[in-house]
C-alpha cells in the first residue's frame, strides 16, 4: 500500500484585478499572475478575547522569492481562486511571506 501525499495537492489562480476601460461597465477584468499547483490550508488564530477567527487561510506556492518579478509577485488585494478538487474557495490576499521552499500567502476567505 502506497501513500499519496503530495506537497502541493491543490490548484490555484492568483488574479490581479484591473478595472475595465469602459466607464459604463461594472465588469472587473484581471491579469493572471499565477496558475498552477499550490497547497491551501486553514490558518486558525485566536483573538485577544478568545474567539476563533476562521476566515483567514494560508496558501503555499512552489515559487521562491527570486522567481517572482516585481510585476507578478502577489500583492494585497489580489484575488485567489483555490481548487481543492471537490470544491472551490475564493479569497483576497492579505499578506505574503517568502519561505525557504516557496512563497506563503495569507488570504481572507470571501464567499463568491
Amino acid at each position: 500500500m502506497s501513500v499519496n501525499n503530495p506537497r502541493f495537492p491543490h490548484k490555484c489562480q492568483i488574479i490581479r484585478p484591473a478595472k475595465s476601460d469602459d466607464p459604463m461597465s461594472d465588469e472587473e477584468e484581471g491579469v493572471v499572475l499565477y496558475d498552477g499547483i499550490c497547497r491551501g490550508f486553514d490558518k486558525l488564530t485566536t483573538s485577544v478575547s478568545g474567539e476563533v477567527i476562521s476566515s483567514y487561510r494560508g496558501l503555499a506556492l512552489p515559487l521562491k522569492q527570486d522567481e517572482w518579478t516585481k510585476d507578478t509577485i502577489p500583492q494585497e488585494g489580489d484575488r485567489i481562486v483555490l481548487d481543492k478538487g471537490s470544491f472551490t474557495e475564493y479569497g483576497e490576499v492579505v499578506d505574503r511571506v517568502p519561505g525557504n521552499l516557496g512563497t506563503h500567502l495569507l488570504w481572507k476567505y470571501v464567499r463568491n
